[in-house]
This record gives structure tokens, sequence and C-alpha cells, in this order.
């Protein structure tokens, strides 16, 4: 099963260009954590689109069960980004989708198969 989380930026991308339920041609499953999911409300102002995401089989609400993992990657990390790598390890996502370069850095040493831009 090939499972995926993801960070807020690219979300947002491809939520905007309508190209979000593409990732199923990609993942089974996409995880998308609290802290993204409250970005991602914050910035479209538009919490429909991603209402209509969960819809799908595809994505996947999901809550962070280690805050103190999160709060150590937040002083490197955005807390979207910190949330979404320790729910990579949680839920052994092999995929992240991120658009920064150190949270793919972080994703990969963790053994998470970080996606590129």
């Amino acid at each position: 099963m090939r499972v995926a989380v993801i960070d807020s930026t690219p979300l947002i991308s491809l939520a905007h260009l309508q190209l979000a339920q593409q990732l199923s041609l990609f993942f089974d499953v996409v995880y998308v954590p609290s802290a993204v999911q409250r970005e991602v409300n914050r910035k479209q102002r538009r919490g429909y689109r991603l209402a209509k995401l969960y819809k799908t089989s595809v994505f996947q609400r999901c809550p962070c069960t280690d805050p103190y993992g999160v709060e150590l990657l937040q002083a490197e990390l955005h807390e979207g980004e910190a949330e979404a790598l320790i729910q990579a390890q949680e839920k052994h996502a092999r995929y992240f989708v991120g658009d920064e370069r150190r949270a793919r850095e972080i994703g990969q040493a963790q053994g998470s198969r970080p996606s590129e831009p």
C-alpha cells in the first residue's frame, strides 16, 4: 500500500489547481495532519475544498499522538511540517509530500521517501 503524509503548501497548491484528487494516481492513502488542516483552512478560507477531499477514500484526517516529537522538530520546522513528519513515522508512511528542503532531508533521515516539488 502506498501511503503518504502531506504538508500544507503542496495541498493548498494542488487544491487551488484542482489537482489534489489526482494524488490517488500515486497513493492509496494521503494523511492530512491536524496542523496542516488548520493551515489549509486558514489560508484558503474555504474549508469546503478540504471537506470535499475527505469524501474520497484517499484523503484521511490524522490527529497527532506524539506532541513531544512535534515540539522537538519545531526547533527546525514549522508546525505543519513537524506534525507531518511525526505522522509519517506513526502511520508508517513511505512518502512525505512537502516543499521545504529541510523537512525533506529530515524525512529522508527518518525513513520517509520525500516527494520533490
